[in-house]
């Protein structure tokens, strides 16, 4: 409710950055934008933490029980991030390049992608650009073996805008954030979280002694059942279902 009774001023800010209004116009914007993204961060921090409860409440465990638990620190989430920037995208007329991440594990998996927003044709209109969004869709990746992770945009803001006077031309940071973070969504990089998840075991044959054993294959068949964020760590949970026992193709390497 509070956003909506600031959304009238905020083109009055916009035309206070743009054009040098009136300095009571500018106070009455300063800080609205701090004020969304602290919100995103937070719905989705309560939403994590209400579903946590919601289980215990009803008497269920925190992970499944028979699933198979993997925990990854923030600060690991955040190096592997930080390997894969900087990100570059072309959204309409602008590049976006960010270029630093801040990953926080704390009833949700919130993170910040940061860097700066420039018109490709005026290399003097630049903004700072920050996304506030989270990890999304975790799950295990077939073609890696590993896990991995979408990332969700669910607010861009855009700070110590220059040269907007030439280009805005009386539309709102607001307005061009949202087009900006709508165009990124399916530009956004794929997190890869390098924990190996096996989908196949192969036991070697026992031809000594008294019990003999061909070799044979087990297929797992491994998914993500759940995902807890609690203090700095990422709780994932996999569960493991084994399939129908093969015989493994001769001269195959085993796994």
């Amino acid at each position: 409710m509070a956003a909506r009774a600031l959304s009238p001023l905020a083109a009055c800010a916009l035309a206070g950055l743009v054009a040098l209004a009136a300095a009571a116009c500018d106070r009455a914007y300063d800080g609205a934008g701090d004020l969304r993204a602290q919100r995103v961060v937070l719905e989705r921090e309560v939403e994590g933490l209400r579903e946590v409860v919601g289980r215990l409440e009803r008497g269920e465990p925190l992970l499944p029980p028979d699933d198979v638990a993997i925990a990854v620190d923030d600060s690991a989430v955040r190096a592997l991030i930080l390997a894969q920037l900087p990100f570059e995208a072309d959204v309409e007329r602008f590049r976006v390049r960010l270029t630093d991440a801040d990953v926080q594990f704390r009833g949700s998996p919130t993170l910040q992608l940061r860097g700066r927003l420039q018109v490709r044709e005026q290399p003097d209109v630049t903004a700072l650009v920050t996304l506030f969004g989270a990890l999304d869709d975790i799950r295990v990746d077939r073609a890696t073996s590993t896990l991995s992770a979408t990332v969700a945009a669910d607010h861009i803001a855009l700070d110590e805008a220059t040269g907007l006077a030439a280009y805005l031309s009386g539309a709102t940071l607001d307005e061009a954030a949202r087009r900006i973070r709508l165009a990124m969504r399916p530009q956004l990089p794929v997190i890869r979280i390098p924990v190996a998840v096996r989908e196949q075991l192969d036991v070697p044959a026992v031809t000594d002694g008294p019990v003999r054993l061909a070799a044979f294959r087990l297929p797992l068949e491994a998914a993500v059942s759940q995902v807890v964020a609690a203090r700095g760590r990422l709780w994932v949970s996999v569960r493991v279902a084994p399939g129908e026992v093969t015989s493994p193709p001769a001269g195959e390497p085993r796994r």
